[in-house]
């Protein structure tokens, strides 16, 4: 809305920004614009986003392995239970589309040597990062994969030139942040609380988020919620610096006190962004317990049969590599440096893709067996 009214990428009106990425709320104010100041409006064009996300995953299932695993991958995210994020301004509504379509021409370039793939898997990356800050790792997965995987070596300069472009598309962006000196204390701050809430069970002695209910983790949400502006008011007086300085001695330490009870905690992170609960699990609960235990069981195997035969797909073929990269770029952002939310969306047509392509080597198997003990 400040967009619009001519006061600048900002918060309060007339005060710029740096701490949050502009892609989306550039989309947000668009709509706007177009259709007034209606958030409702929004969640009309997040619903048109995410029905539209289901061609690029039938494209990109059909381009990974069959025709058949991309008609199965659609339909799989069409019946997906993560379309209530259209109802909700989160920016994982467009992050998940240019997801797929990044890895989708990501698959093009690599088996095609596309040119023209190549440029749009470099935009689409470039976007994603001007999308959601936590894509700025993952050029520098690609690029460690790249140097450890002697598979990639003859596609490394292609890969590299995918990597310059994304990062030209996010220059102009981190150019307008260095030059934006008055923000600088607003972006320390914004990413130092950041850092502190997603971090409150390590101060709070316990090392671990809820996993298996989703409402008992907002509960745990809002308790480090209310604990982080106690100490906001408790510090109230002191310098900017000296309390980052503060925070992070304390921290450090107490990584340092109990190095196992940090990595659980990074594990914790990890098993949320990947096996949190579906949507409609805590209405579930109020039913009857065992339902949603069953709909977590589910959730649990579909998921980590994708990522088995994510692994197993990328040992055989280079084509997962993009696939490959993203899921352990964002396993270490959500793993050591991110707080805690059902961020796993933007993952679900992923999941859809290689769950299919899973229960198709499942079901080719079983009744290959079939066959046999018939013939027998």
């Amino acid at each position: 809305m400040n967009l619009l009214a001519g006061q600048g990428y900002a918060i309060e009106p007339g005060t710029s920004i740096t701490s949050r990425p502009p892609l989306y709320p550039v989309l947000l104010a668009a709509v706007y614009a177009v259709f007034g100041t209606h958030y409702e409006a929004m969640w009309y064009v997040q619903a048109v986003l995410k029905s539209l996300t289901i061609f690029p995953v039938y494209c990109l299932g059909k381009r990974l392995f069959s025709p058949s695993v991309g008609l199965w991958a659609a339909g799989l995210y069409a019946l997906y239970p993560s379309f209530d994020m259209v109802a909700t301004l989160y920016r994982e509504n467009l992050v998940a589309i240019l997801l797929v379509l990044f890895l989708w021409a990501l698959v093009v370039a690599m088996q095609e040597h596309r040119f023209s793939a190549l440029m749009a898997a470099g935009v689409l990356a470039g976007c994603l990062m001007l999308a959601n800050t936590i894509f700025l790792v993952l050029p520098l997965i690609l690029c460690a994969i790249g140097f450890l995987d002697p598979r990639v070596r003859p596609q490394r300069m292609r890969l590299a030139g995918m990597i310059l472009i994304a990062l030209l598309v996010y220059l102009p962006w981190q150019v307008r942040s260095t030059l934006l000196v008055d923000a600088s204390d607003e972006e320390r701050s914004f990413r130092h609380l950041v850092l502190m809430f997603g971090h409150y069970p390590v101060f709070a002695g316990t090392f671990w988020w809820t996993l298996t209910d989703m409402r008992q983790l907002e509960i745990e949400r809002e308790g480090a919620r209310a604990w982080l502006q106690r100490l906001e008011q408790s510090r109230s007086g002191m310098p900017l610096a000296d309390r980052i300085n503060r925070d992070r001695h304390e921290l450090s330490q107490l990584i340092l006190d109990r190095p196992f009870s940090y990595l659980k905690f990074v594990f914790n992170r990890d098993l949320i962004f990947l096996f949190s609960p579906p949507p409609g699990t805590t209405t579930l609960r109020s039913i009857h317990p065992i339902l949603a235990w069953a709909a977590l069981f589910a959730n649990l195997v579909f998921v980590g049969g994708a990522i088995l035969y994510l692994l197993r797909a990328y040992r055989m073929d280079l084509s997962s590599y993009g696939v490959f990269g993203v899921l352990l770029s964002l396993l270490v952002v959500y793993g050591l440096l991110h707080s805690i939310r059902r961020y796993g969306y933007v993952m679900a047509p992923v999941w859809c893709v290689y769950g299919a392509a899973a229960a198709g080597c499942v079901w080719t198997r079983i009744s290959g067996n079939m066959k046999r003990g018939a013939l027998s």
